[in-house]
């Protein structure tokens, strides 16, 4: 497996100081998250600056913020494949439609994306992949697609990848090792970040999503040093993406986001070997 590092974590920060510490922790690449300054640069001038600092850029993920023009449900996956094109990416990241069906609103209309994009893409490097869905409210369990099986199905018919992100399966209640077994055979990523723990003020709900969700691995409830021991037995060759929250990547101080970066590195060969730290 190769392990990669989300840019979304530093979002504000500059691409080219994300991929130098990336390197420097001994991360292969980074999944880049769209925003404001890869816009500018355009993929062609950010793809060099990777090479530059010696990272790769193996996937791209819609912006986080509603970027005019960008944003992933208002007609902004289109720009994110073009600009993933110019990167050279292997994978553009996408997320299941809030929608009870696939054949009506969102559901159709994602649906009709993919059956636009595929075939285009059915030559180039470029590949589709569709993330599983936090659940934090009973409605979205209805979307057509939060169903883990639902999803492996849908990915089927279309020829698509699947991402295992950790903390939106914890939301759900799914056991990773299930759904690990649901996804084998398509499964190209995992969003790798625990869930809950112990931090400041857990009692109130705001906080609990701001602080609980995406973070460091071994700080939190879920098993995933046994699910990175698992692919590896296995012998997973996709990719791991660390996507832990700016809070618990310390972003405020650069010196401690290098810091944080060397352990999760440290902490993700452990785990493969079977000798995560807590």
């Amino acid at each position: 497996m190769r392990f990669s590092v989300s840019t979304g974590t530093l979002y504000p920060y500059p691409l080219r100081t994300i991929f130098r510490w990336a390197r420097s922790a001994g991360f292969e690449g980074v999944e880049l998250v769209v925003n404001p300054e890869a816009i500018v640069r355009r993929g062609e001038t950010v793809r060099q600056m990777a090479r530059e600092e010696g990272i790769e850029i193996f996937s791209v993920h819609p912006t986080v913020v509603p970027l005019p023009g960008w944003w992933e449900r208002r007609g902004g996956i289109e720009p994110t494949i073009r600009l993933a094109q110019e990167l050279g990416a292997r994978w553009v990241i996408l997320h299941v439609p809030r929608s009870e069906t696939m054949s009506e609103g969102e559901g159709l209309a994602f649906r009709q994306r993919i059956e636009t994009w595929s075939p285009r893409l059915a030559e180039s490097q470029l590949q589709l992949a569709v993330e599983n869905k936090a659940i934090r409210a009973e409605a979205h369990r209805r979307y057509a697609l939060s169903p883990l099986d639902r999803l492996r199905a849908f990915a089927d018919q279309y020829d698509l990848g699947l991402i295992l992100d950790t903390t939106h399966a914890g939301t759900a209640g799914e056991d990773l090792a299930q759904a690990r077994r649901v996804f084998n055979g398509r499964l190209v990523n995992v969003h790798l970040s625990d869930l809950g723990g112990r931090y400041p003020l857990s009692s109130y709900p705001p906080v609990r999503r701001m602080l609980g969700e995406h973070r460091f691995p071994g700080s939190g409830e879920l098993p995933l040093a046994e699910l990175l021991k698992g692919l590896a037995i296995e012998g997973y060759e996709g990719l791991v993406t660390l996507e832990i929250s700016p809070w618990d990547a310390h972003g405020w101080w650069p010196p401690a986001v290098r810091r944080r970066f060397a352990q999760a590195m440290t902490w993700l060969r452990q785990a493969v070997r079977g000798t995560p730290e807590g």
